[in-house]
């Protein structure tokens, strides 16, 4: 049996289950972490990703998830907002889409303040607002609404309010006001642009306050009326007397406050790499900072292509068949046994009908007990290399081979074969399904060889697909002809598999560097008559481990 927690701590699997929970696909390869609105890409990760490293991506992949379910992106494009507007926007869109998809998967909001504190309180950066006080303004709005499920980010937002205020006084209470309005009704994209608007418009108006006069300015003038009476007319007296109105504190400090008003204005001018980071932004930069360095590193999962595929010839299909025939007769002839019921009549057990006759004669033996069942509950999945090195006859031996497995298995009841080869022809890491789980055997074996030899991405393609279903034991049966692209990358994801409680077995195509990477499970076959023992011997014991029926 698998086990949750395994599954958890294994990122491609994590990555599917969540994918699979949100209804949105998540891909795992290349360089950057991002979404296109339809799919989570996240990047080539270390194949050994440490616990924070993981708790990164998932918490990226909640984040991303809630935007592609619950964001209007028609929506926003039309509202063709400026960079300023759409980072105001950003902070309320994040945490509004959070909040709804945390209403549905309440897990979720264990990860995204978990987020929260690492990012803006545990290793929180100098705020903006050193440099230039106007960004405290768009800081004070990102902090307010992540301060809304995490209380640990006040002292974080009540330094850009500090800033705010010494440099705009009045502009803080003008955007709580709106703030309000949003923590208390935002329900849709359409309402968290026109908040954005409200607030940029804010913003924009903000002029300072109108100065009053101190009195230390009527002081000053009922000073120089005293003097005058006094008839003082000495010449520092005399300057003193001329000076302007000016004197006032008010005055410089009504021209400081002017000033203060620049910024504000010329901060619709900046581009959107010079205003504070959300955090899917923040996230993008740390995931992608942490993408595996070489290809040799590299944790990727294949995507799912096109290749063209034929009805096998007639005589390589009847030669397949008869293959099939044989090898399902074996297999099934040695599981007969194993799995009729039978059911013994005595002493312990249910009461059995049929034998109460015998408690006239005293014989007590009138209970029936059923034997145990071995039966079969097992997925198999042929993963089939039709790499360009398979070129010539021994693409030919592969297309009969799988096809003939996969017809034996297909009548063998209670074991479910899915068919896939890799690569696909569309990009290098990929995979073309050819039979999925619990359809029929198809007629398209036939297939040219050509491409690189991807078996990882393709394991891990095979790890996602099978991880849902139903059945408790799944086995993956690997045909090739040689060596992967990536053997430690591949190693890596036959070692995974098997700790998950997958099965991997391999079937050399008249080559044994399968052997190499599946040193007790695999065979190697030279021609279509190898087969049948070969694949017997490995089948008649990995399918007769099956459970309780």
């Amino acid at each position: 049996m698998i086990r949750t927690k395994d599954v958890l701590n294994c990122l491609p699997l994590l990555a599917s289950i969540l994918g699979d929970r949100y209804g949105v696909q998540v891909r795992i390869g290349g360089k950057e972490a991002c979404t296109n609105g339809k799919v989570i890409h996240l990047p080539s990760l270390p194949m050994d990703c440490e616990p924070e490293l993981l708790a990164l991506a998932k918490g990226f992949t909640d984040h991303e998830a809630a935007h592609i379910r619950h964001t209007n992106f028609s929506v926003l494009q039309a509202a063709n907002l400026d960079p300023v507007t759409f980072n105001l926007f950003n902070c309320l869109e994040d945490w509004r889409v959070e909040k709804m998809l945390s209403g549905i998967f309440p897990g979720c909001r264990r990860n995204l303040n978990w987020l929260i504190r690492r990012f803006f309180v545990e290793q929180a950066q100098p705020r903006a607002g050193d440099d230039s006080p106007a960004l405290a303004v768009l800081d004070y709005v990102l902090l307010t609404v992540r301060v809304w499920d995490v209380d640990e980010v006040t002292p974080a937002r009540q330094n850009a309010a500090s800033i705010m205020e010494h440099h705009f006084p009045g502009l803080k209470e003008a955007l709580d006001a709106i703030l309000v309005k949003v923590y208390i009704h935002c329900p849709d994209t359409t309402a968290a642009v026109e908040y954005a608007k409200q607030i940029a418009l804010c913003i924009r108006q903000w002029e300072p306050p109108q100065p009053i006069e101190t009195s230390k300015c009527t002081g000053a003038n009922n000073k120089k009326a005293m003097r005058q009476t006094a008839g003082e007319t000495n010449d520092s007296t005399s300057q003193i007397d001329q000076q302007p109105e000016s004197t006032c504190a008010s005055a410089p400090v009504q021209q400081s406050r002017a000033l203060n008003a620049l910024p504000l204005k010329a901060l619709f001018h900046a581009e959107a790499q010079d205003l504070p980071q959300n955090i899917g932004e923040i996230m993008t930069i740390e995931l992608a900072k942490s993408s595996a360095e070489s290809s040799g590193d590299a944790l990727t999962v294949a995507v799912e292509g096109t290749r063209h595929a034929a009805a096998l010839p007639a005589e390589q299909k009847l030669q397949a068949l008869q293959a099939s025939i044989a090898l399902r007769t074996r297999l099934q002839g040695f599981l007969q046994a194993q799995t009729q019921r039978r059911c013994s009549i005595g002493r312990r057990g249910t009461l059995h009908a049929n034998s109460l006759y015998r408690l006239q004669v005293g014989n007590a033996r009138v209970f029936q007990k059923r034997a145990v069942q071995l039966g079969l509950n097992t997925a198999v999945h042929i993963l089939l290399d039709v790499s360009g090195s398979m070129a010539g006859a021994p693409i030919n031996l592969a297309n009969r081979a799988c096809f003939a497995v996969a017809t034996a298995l297909s009548h063998i009841r209670g074991v479910n074969p899915a068919v896939t080869a890799f690569p696909a022809t569309t990009v290098t890491n990929s995979v073309f399904p050819i039979m999925r789980h619990g359809h029929v055997v198809p007629n398209l074996f036939d297939i040219r060889a050509s491409g690189g030899t991807p078996l990882a991405g393709a394991l891990w393609w095979v790890l996602q697909t099978m991880l849902p279903l139903k059945e408790q034991r799944k086995m993956i049966l690997v045909i090739t002809d040689g060596m992967p692209d990536n053997p430690l990358a591949a190693n890596n994801a036959i070692g995974v598999a098997q700790k998950l409680g997958f099965e991997v077995y391999g079937l050399g195509i008249r080559d044994e560097h399968i052997t190499h990477l599946l040193p007790h499970t695999s065979k190697v076959v030279n021609d279509l008559p190898d087969l049948v023992p070969a694949m017997f011997a490995l089948l008649q014991t990995a399918l007769l481990k099956g459970g309780v029926a």
